[in-house]
């Protein structure tokens, strides 16, 4: 809509990129989808210097200006080269160009290199490059107690070793052990570790204290409501206890918790994802569709666990969520759950337009779904599979999808 608008989408493509809509600035994505439309509809960028000139901190519309750069806008490269840029804009831009990995040195003018170099200082410590990898560790040998202490330990011992040895071990001394130290241990590793392998081992002796924490109130902005640090640490990692848990175990307890509300609902959902059968999926659809007007952030593994279901009498819901949910991960899922019933008109009707989508993750699944001829989903996934900007599993998807069409 806003390429057809030309000159007409000036000021909303502006209001975009000055007040930004993200419900999460860590995970979702704006900036190709900016950087884009500012290249297809030639946005003046004066307007949008003006306001970006008294920002404190790089924020979107310097990642658009990223993107447009890397796009080769003409006045975007013009305003990297030029000396009189503001500092702190070209800061903003380079640090999404080096972040994104969108450029290189030799491509940054003269002025913006001593800003990219600054930003390789914390990986250029020679130390790192001189690392070992440790010797693999005989683990039978070891104790209960130094198996969870390499738990913190270095990279080359591969989590799935330890919760092998533990849980080959599985004795009533070692579970007992385990249990201590989930209910006690102030080291995030250990507590996490000993926490997924009595999940795995389908024992139940840690669920009294899940219900005791899951069931505390926890108001982040309220000092005096406020779960204790300890306490959220041991809390997050009772939720992996519950994931790691058989789906005999699991399900029937995602049932009990996810009327509940608050960290119990939140638990519940990600039970559900892993183990809802057809028998779930209304209460699922009516979760989604009682959460999704709110912006969707809460509904994320509900529409993993009906798109793990792929019931094609979800399709009407899905299709609204990805029309109108603002959290963009939220309209990311809905488009995967689409996939599983993608001969369905509506179904296919939303897959094209996520082609569109400002999510790699949702173009990614909209290259192999879009069915027919198409000239417009044809040029569009050409121009995914060239593009400086995406993902590469967004861009290995549009290649492929772009030979099976040639």
């Amino acid at each position: 809509m806003a390429r057809h608008g030309g000159t007409a989408a000036h000021d909303d493509i502006l209001h975009c990129l000055l007040v930004d809509p993200r419900v999460d600035r860590q995970t979702e994505q704006r900036a190709r989808y900016l950087g884009e439309l500012i290249v297809a509809v030639d946005l003046p960028l004066e307007p949008l210097l003006r306001s970006l000139g008294s920002a404190t901190e790089a924020g979107l519309g310097h990642d658009a200006l990223a993107a447009a750069w890397a796009l080769g806008h003409a006045p975007t490269r013009a305003l990297l080269g030029d000396p009189a840029t503001p500092e702190a804009v070209v800061a903003g831009i380079v640090a999404c160009l080096h972040g994104e990995r969108w450029a290189r040195l030799v491509e940054m003018p003269a002025h913006a290199r001593a800003l990219w170099l600054q930003l390789e200082l914390p990986d250029a410590d020679s130390t790192a490059s001189q690392r070992r990898v440790a010797a693999p560790t005989a683990l039978a040998a070891l104790s209960v107690h130094a198996v969870l202490e390499l738990a913190r330990g270095p990279e080359s011992v591969r989590r799935d070793r330890l919760l092998g040895e533990l849980c080959a071990r599985g004795d009533a001394a070692t579970r007992a052990h385990l249990a201590a130290v989930v209910a006690d241990d102030l080291v995030l590793g250990r507590v996490r570790l000993a926490a997924r392998a009595l999940g795995l081992l389908g024992d139940e002796r840690l669920l009294p204290l899940a219900e005791d924490l899951f069931g505390r109130p926890d108001v982040f902005e309220d000092p005096t409501r406020r779960l204790p640090a300890d306490l959220r640490m041991r809390r997050a990692c009772l939720a992996d206890y519950t994931r790691h848990l058989p789906a005999a175990i699991a399900l029937p307890l995602a049932r009990a918790w996810h009327g509940r509300g608050d960290y119990f609902t939140t638990v519940a959902g990600t039970l559900f994802e892993l183990h809802a059968t057809a028998a779930d999926r209304a209460r699922l659809e009516a979760f989604v569709a009682a959460n999704a007007p709110q912006g969707g952030i809460t509904i994320l593994d509900e529409l993993d666990a009906l798109a793990r279901l792929g019931d094609p009498a979800s399709v009407p819901l899905l299709c609204d969520v990805a029309a109108t949910a603002t959290y963009s991960l939220a309209r990311a899922r809905a488009i995967t759950a689409l996939t599983r019933m993608a001969h369905a008109p509506a179904a296919q009707q939303v897959l094209r337009e996520a082609l569109w989508d400002c999510e790699d993750e949702a173009s990614a699944t909209a290259c192999a779904f879009v069915i027919g001829p198409d000239a417009a989903a044809a040029d569009r996934i050409r121009a995914l599979a060239a593009s400086p900007l995406v993902d590469d599993e967004l861009a290995g998807r549009a290649q492929r999808s772009a030979a099976t069409r040639a």
